[in-house]
């Protein structure tokens, strides 16, 4: 990259220089001002500020409006000096220690800060004070929460404690502030409600417990721990070292913002354009807190708010615009999200790690007939160890937005699942159901005046976005690290055409694993192709509709068994709890087992009726099982009765080393009687440049 800018910004800098390499601003504000000038003085050209390496520190948003926007044709680049590495920190130094005692030292919170969520030192995040993990008893409420004898202190400060639960449904996490503790009763009340009831999770292994008491003083006891007292405004820690150093505070969650016209009850917005940020490293944003009224605008599951500044870099009415080479890191949210009208730009070769809630989030508006977060390049991204904070944010998150190549990124160590497509929404017009805040009914009602009680996938079909996806040549391992009933690649209630190909998803060795790739609840017209599982937990793909699967492998899926407990995610390579699958294409896919006695199939008919495997058009697939011969040929008799598998095959696949994944055909494999079409696993994964 050339060093000859327009403008220069460094951390020995001052804004009231010139901006020049000689004398260089000190802040990106000044910076992006100076832009601003240019623009306004009739430049529609490029426009190039370089940074300096070092830390930044940002006390308030930086914010792109429309009067940043670039002319078509021209950008404004915000790029790193050649071979350096500016820092953007939401991050306060923490000044003034005190011995409290213990090995616990106490500090004033910097000024302006009135409490935080999250606390980091010179190795990153360090964990906030917690009690020991605990299972919840009795049945209890989205309010309410009784827990066992001695789980609790009984004098809790319940003005600074929370409760961090993963509630009835293990594929849900919260962190919720406590508003009233009994401890005779035992119960705890919060002050904002659970996503499901907080009690015993229906299934799932938590060997540590699913539930614990976080920030209170009486449970600091680890090195590292933290916790806040909002009431006098100090911060108890008690360090990894002799004494503190080196700690940050973090000031903002949202260090910066690229922001247009929105006009969110109408039809037009106006976008923020070409802006390209380059080479940048943003760190030490804080956790977004879950709000009380937060019911009806959480994001399936509540994985995620709506319309919420829960990120460190957020987009909200942008086009043309691009984050290429940046570092997101050591953050309590998200790392990046694009919302409600983001269309055609680029999230490319971005580090994303060790954050507190999801990597990448597209998010456009709710159901209806505004369709406007689409086109966007997701691609060449490496996402590790997200949802450190919020175990259930997957590490890429497309909800309510289509026509997206999310591609060649490399995803792995998540505590859930690792992509996900989303427009799951619970139809009803109270809003007190998941997401049901966001469906645009003057839409939906312009469409359908009758106003009928339920409308079918077909007809809400046309008001979810999130269709023509290309969900490909991506890498998944170790995912689903905590949670339960998650997946490598989940595609639920959303709109059709999406495509999910030549994916490499392997060694997810989690005993909670659901199925590698899923197709959920009322999902449809789903292409599955071209994909490798391999050495993972679980199931191998479920369709509870009408969907495509061709010409995947599907290799030594491992059945994790804990003494005792019951593995209820095992029910077989092919799996149709339910729905419609009537005429699916079930074609050219290779099944190999490495355990004897692994069910091939679970079917229907399920809560909703149908889910057969005869329903669709399954013929030509390979089914092997190295420890036992008659696995497949049972498997084949079975369903030829059925009137399916007619040309399917039990054989060995014929693959060059099943044992190190080399998928290569050998010249004589009977894969090749089927028709199936070889899968170059070099070609998964971010491009090297």
């Amino acid at each position: 990259m050339p060093t000859d800018a327009d403008f220069y910004v460094a951390t020995d800098g001052e804004d009231g220089n010139p901006g020049t390499e000689e004398k260089p601003f000190a802040t990106l504000t000044r910076a992006r001002n100076a832009v601003r000038q240019l623009r306004k003085a009739g430049a529609k050209r490029d426009v190039l500020v370089l940074i300096r390496g070092g830390s930044y520190q940002l006390c308030e948003t930086v914010v792109f409006g429309l009067e940043d926007s670039a002319p078509e044709g021209g950008a404004t680049i915000y790029a790193a000096f050649p071979e350096e590495r500016p820092v953007f920190s939401a991050g306060i130094p923490i000044e003034g220690w005190k011995r409290r005692g213990n090995g616990i030292w106490e500090a004033e919170l910097p000024t302006g800060i009135e409490s935080v969520n999250s606390l980091y030192d010179g190795e990153g995040m360090l964990p906030r004070a917690r009690g020991k993990g605990f299972v919840p008893e009795e049945e209890g409420t989205r309010w309410t929460m009784h827990y066992p004898k001695g789980a609790v202190p009984e004098d809790l400060d319940v003005v600074n404690a929370e409760l961090a639960i993963v509630p009835h449904y293990p594929w849900a996490m919260n962190v919720l502030p406590i508003a009233k503790a009994d401890p005779e009763a035992r119960t705890i009340e919060v002050a904002v409600p659970g996503t499901y009831p907080l009690d015993r999770p229906t299934f799932g292994h938590f060997p540590e417990g699913s539930a614990w008491i976080e920030n209170v003083l009486a449970v600091l006891s680890e090195p590292g721990e933290w916790c806040v007292d909002k009431q006098v405004g100090k911060l108890y820690l008690k360090p990894r070292g002799e004494e503190p150093g080196g700690i940050l505070a973090p000031a903002l969650t949202e260090l910066v913002r690229i922001e247009g016209g929105i006009d969110c009850a109408g039809q037009e917005d106006e976008p923020v354009r070409n802006q390209i940020f380059r080479g940048l490293t943003f760190a030490h944003g804080d956790r977004w807190p879950w709000e009380r009224e937060k019911t009806g605008w959480g994001l399936q599951h509540d994985w995620e708010m709506f319309d919420r500044p829960t990120a460190m870099v957020r987009l909200r009415g942008a086009e043309g615009c691009a984050f290429e080479g940046c570092r997101f890191a050591h953050a309590g949210g998200t790392g990046i999200r694009l919302d409600l009208h983001c269309r055609g730009n680029r999230i490319e070769g971005n580090l994303i790690e060790h954050v507190g809630g999801v990597g990448i989030l597209l998010a456009g508006y709710g159901p209806g007939t505004k369709d406007v977060n689409r086109e966007n390049e997701v691609v060449d991204n490496h996402v590790h160890h997200v949802g450190r904070l919020l175990w259930s944010s997957p590490g890429i998150f497309v909800w309510q937005s289509g026509g997206n190549r999310v591609e060649h990124n490399l995803v792995h160590h998540t505590a859930y699942t690792a992509l996900v497509v989303s427009g799951r929404i619970v139809w009803k017009r109270d809003g007190e159901a998941e997401c049901a805040r966001t469906i645009r009914w003057e839409e939906v009602d312009r469409r359908f005046p009758e106003k009928p009680e339920r409308l079918s996938w077909h007809q809400r079909e046309q008001f979810l976005h999130g269709r023509d996806n290309l969900i490909g040549f991506n890498e998944v391992h170790h995912a689903m690290q905590i949670l339960g009933d998650g997946n490598c690649v989940y595609i639920s209630g959303t709109g059709g055409r999406n495509v999910v190909r030549n994916n490499f998803l392997h060694d997810v060795d989690s005993y909670n694993m659901n199925a590698s790739i899923r197709c959920d609840d009322d999902q449809h017209d789903t292409v599955i192709e071209n994909n490798v599982v391999f050495r993972n937990c679980g199931e191998g793909f479920i369709s509870k509709g009408n969907n495509r699967v061709v010409n995947n492998i599907f290799a030594d899926i491992r059945s994790r068994t804990l003494e005792g407990i019951e593995n209820k995610h095992q029910r077989g390579y092919i799996v149709f709890p339910y729905g419609e699958p009537h005429n699916s294409l079930i074609q050219r896919n290779i099944f190999v087992s490495r355990e004897a006695g692994q069910q091939i199939i679970t079917h229907g008919p399920g809560r909703q009726g149908g889910g057969y495997l005869w329903d669709c058009e399954a013929d030509a697939n390979l089914y092997w099982n190295t420890e036992d011969p008659e696995w497949a040929e049972e498997f084949l008799e079975e369903m030829r009765e059925k009137g399916v598998e007619i040309r399917s095959i039990a054989a060995d696949p014929g693959f060059a080393d099943l044992d190190s994944g080399d998928f290569r055909l050998r010249e004589n494999a009977a894969a090749r009687a089927i028709g199936f079409v070889e899968i170059d696993l070099s070609r998964m994964g971010p491009r090297v440049v």
